[in-house]
């Protein structure tokens, strides 16, 4: 039977950096130098190995401490069984423990207590080594996240395809907790207008100035059901495809695909759809609706043409626009726009979105914005179609555009009424009249001298921003192609880590140590 060693066996483990701490001392006592770097390193080093081993001698204490019986939940008595040996790999290091294992003498039941009582890991890593892999995972690919964790820590999960379970377990954890908490915030907020519509509850007073909605879709390439390759390498080298992401090493601090990269994973797959057939019927689009809050006063100029969002929340969404809308209005009342006075809403005319938006929000003053740019993007498209010379197009195109500026929509629509009279083909005419409908159908979204004033945003760029940070620039490089699991969970993950408060939710033990 072991016995607990004495009180403050514990500090032993200081010895190493104790003796490390002296060494140094003694160094700057000698009139030596060394370079302030290579010393925070010995230090570091020192630190860690002294922490690796105050772990193993507290719970060495607390396994030797722990009583050798306990009452079993089904009422029978529970008896150690001796101890059994185990390690796990957490920030300081491989850990060794011997704690004990009881049974019960009525149901046959076994358990750790030690495990359970100081929340070991059940696997080989801790959850702050679990933690750190998929943060970098999250940003750049699942091998360059594991190297680059070796490199800072010293530590990693021995594989690729551990990272990726771990991404695709606790990805859809998560992602599966903000559906069921959009979804309570969506039930409780019809009950609270059902009460205040009946008079049983006074209205929330809203405070002055708007709150932005913006949202948008965004494809990504995902593999068919059962679909999914396998590569041509031997089993023993092979990393376990599945659900993942199939990708060249890229990062998302880059804008674009890295110039010097290995060849394409897709060249060690057979039957590899990417070739001169362009995409095989074994690959689709998959839609991913995003969204973004924020507040009129968080968005800043930093130039003419350049701003920044000091504040915003983030909702993403894998082929489910049903689970979208009240992801997006709970992330709206989160960040305090359904208390504003004012709810612009810009979006690209989407017929769906406009409708969606106006039922979604239908409580709020609601102020619909087309943006500018689409706007302006039709009528270039016009132009190119009524005129033959592209050096001549801008000529048609600029009094169009700068009338939509102004925001005369009705001058514009007399205008293109004139133009069709002066037009004889029929393709030219379906042109003009495609113009003037999308005009026509969004005239009350186009007030845009009101926007200015009242500074609203009349230009999407916020959202293609989202676009690119949240989905493009992890999901959407060169050559990756996605499984469902593995893509949903990965942006789920991506939400998380820019949202404020989020990924701590999802690693409360993990980031408070």
């Amino acid at each position: 039977m072991k016995r607990p060693n004495a009180a403050g066996t514990v500090l032993r483990a200081l010895a190493p950096l104790v003796q490390k701490m002296t060494e140094l001392e003694q160094l700057a006592l000698d009139r030596q130098a060394m370079s302030v770097v290579q010393m925070g390193r010995q230090l570091t080093e020192a630190a860690l190995e002294a922490a690796r081993r105050a772990v193993e001698l507290l719970l060495d204490q607390a396994a030797r401490s722990a009583p050798t019986s306990m009452r079993c939940s089904c009422g029978g008595q529970a008896t150690s069984d001796g101890f059994e040996h185990t390690s796990f790999v957490m920030r300081c290091g491989r850990v060794q423990l011997d704690r004990r294992r009881v049974s019960c003498d009525r149901c046959q039941h076994t358990e750790m207590p030690l495990d359970k009582a100081w929340s070991l890991p059940e696997g080989e890593d801790a959850d702050d080594v679990r933690e750190a892999t998929e943060r970098l995972a999250c940003r750049l690919g699942y091998g360059e996240g594991i190297e680059e964790l070796e490199k800072l820590w010293g530590v990693a999960p021995k594989s690729t395809s551990t990272a990726q379970g771990w991404v695709v377990q606790d990805g859809g954890r998560f992602q599966q907790a903000v559906r069921q908490d959009a979804q309570q915030h969506w039930d409780s907020y019809v009950e609270q207008q059902q009460a205040v519509a009946q008079g049983e509850q006074r209205e929330v007073e809203r405070q002055p100035g708007f709150g932005v909605v913006e949202a948008d879709g965004v494809f990504v390439l995902t593999w068919k059901q059962g679909q999914e390759p396998r590569r041509k390498i031997g089993q023993s080298s092979a990393t376990e495809i599945g659900q993942s992401d199939l990708q060249s090493p890229v990062s998302e601090l880059s804008d674009g695909v890295l110039r010097h990269q290995p060849p394409s994973t897709l060249s060690q797959l057979q039957g590899s759809p990417m070739g001169p057939k362009a995409r095989s019927e074994r690959v689709r689009g998959r839609e991913v609706c995003v969204g973004l809050v924020y507040l009129g006063e968080h968005a800043c100029e930093l130039s003419p043409g350049h701003g920044v969002l000091l504040e915003r929340r983030y909702v993403v969404e894998l082929n489910d626009r049903e689970s979208f809308w009240p992801q997006l209005h709970a992330a709206a009342a989160a960040q305090g726009v359904l208390a504003r006075q004012q709810l612009v809403w810009l979006s690209d005319g989407g017929r769906y979105f406009i409708d969606q938006s106006a039922e979604l929000f239908q409580d709020q003053l609601l102020v619909p914005v087309l943006d500018i740019q689409h706007a302006n993007q039709h009528v270039w498209e016009t132009g190119h179609k009524l005129v033959s010379d592209n050096k001549a197009v801008s000529g048609w195109v600029g009094p169009r555009i700068e009338a939509i500026k102004e925001g005369n929509s009705q001058g514009m629509l007399i205008d293109l009424a004139e133009q069709r009279e002066l037009r004889k083909g029929s393709e030219q005419r379906k042109a003009i009249d495609a113009l003037s409908g999308y005009v026509q159908r969004h005239k009350h979204m186009m007030d845009y001298p009101r926007y200015r004033q009242a500074g609203y945003p009349i230009a999407s760029a916020a959202i293609e921003s989202t676009n690119k940070r949240l989905v493009g620039r992890r999901c959407k490089q060169g050559g990756m192609i996605w499984g469902e699991r593995g893509l949903e969970a990965i942006l789920a993950l991506r939400a998380a880590l820019f949202n404020p408060g989020a990924w701590t939710r999802l690693w409360p033990e993990a980031l408070a140590a």
